[in-house]
């Protein structure tokens, strides 16, 4: 990976963009919430283990998977967000 990067790439649906939020409700036992996740390249410009994030609306999930290193499939995590739970979804492009 290069160090020289500032920057991490944003996708959505593998096209780059500026940033994509999404509005869910996260419930727990006890309570419910409404929760907004912003995924924006601003947030993460410092992070040198995150090379790409893709966000993926995929059946009945909304997908983000961080990537070490996209071409080699090095995956860092993925978080699954059931689509039944989503409100909003607003992607900015480039």
């Amino acid at each position: 990976m290069d160090d020289s990067r500032n920057e991490t790439s944003i996708k959505f649906h593998g096209i780059q963009v500026k940033n994509v939020i999404i509005t869910h409700l996260r419930r727990t036992s006890t309570s419910s919430t409404v929760e907004k996740l912003d995924i924006s390249t601003t947030k993460y410009e410092r992070n040198q283990f995150i090379e790409t994030i893709n966000v993926q609306v995929v059946a009945e999930y909304v997908t983000i998977t961080y990537y070490k290193n996209e071409a080699a499939n090095m995956i860092i995590n993925r978080e699954l967000i059931p689509s039944h739970s989503i409100e909003h979804i607003m992607v900015s492009d480039i």
